[in-house]
């Protein structure tokens, strides 16, 4: 698993995404600022592991393609593959699709 993602939603920014997200519960999730990247939003669902998910303008139909990646610090306990189960959960309530694992970006 490489730790990155790449999908395509409806939502055309990631305060549009921001809301959403946070409308489906569980999870909270916050808008930050990167100065590479520009406005993300982000997550800690779990200990030790943050999530963010970029928006890099690719359009795609109607629809924005969007890209995440997930950080843990070296003594999380959580393993890889039920985070990615996790994520994978949330975006499909979104809902996005294409989700794919891509290339680390960060």
């Amino acid at each position: 698993m490489t730790g990155a993602y790449e999908f395509t939603c409806q939502y055309g920014s990631t305060h549009d995404l921001h809301a959403r997200l946070n409308q489906l519960g569980g999870w909270q999730w916050r808008i930050g600022d990167s100065h590479w990247y520009g406005d993300y939003v982000a997550c800690v669902p779990f200990a030790g592991v943050l999530i963010r998910i970029f928006y890099f303008p690719a359009k795609a139909g109607n629809e924005y393609r969007y890209q995440a990646d997930v950080k843990r610090v070296k003594d999380c306990k959580t393993a890889m593959e039920v985070i990615d189960e996790a994520f994978r959960k949330v975006l499909a309530q979104v809902p996005a699709h294409s989700v794919q694992e891509i290339e680390w970006f960060d």
